[in-house]
């Protein structure tokens, strides 16, 4: 046996708890699919706003939210929205270099 033993490892709570956060958010995915509910993970919002809305404490943090739902069924005509067209906004290798599908 060697001499050398393992460095043990404390994280901080909220690292902790963030990454229990992300097993329960993956269960509770798995478990919506299972009863035909689409889903998305989403993080990188404005949390502070998410919190006042909800009126959700301070001592609390949120690391992610999760929509669900029943799938878009698709429409046979198109609609017209405000979007950008994919090539304005999607860059391949740098930005500004236009991403193309056509390969």
């Amino acid at each position: 046996l060697s001499n050398v033993q393992a460095m043990p490892s404390i994280e901080s709570v909220d690292a902790w708890s963030y990454k229990n956060t992300a097993l329960l958010a993956q269960s509770l995915v798995y478990a919506a699919e299972s009863h035909d509910l689409a889903s998305c993970i989403m993080e990188g919002y404005d949390a502070r706003k998410v919190k006042d809305l909800l009126r959700i404490p301070d001592r609390y943090a949120i690391p992610m939210t999760v929509a669900l739902g029943y799938d878009f069924e698709e429409r046979s005509e198109a609609i017209d929205t405000p979007r950008l067209p994919v090539e304005e906004v999607v860059f391949e290798e740098s930005f500004g270099n236009c991403w193309s599908d056509e390969q």
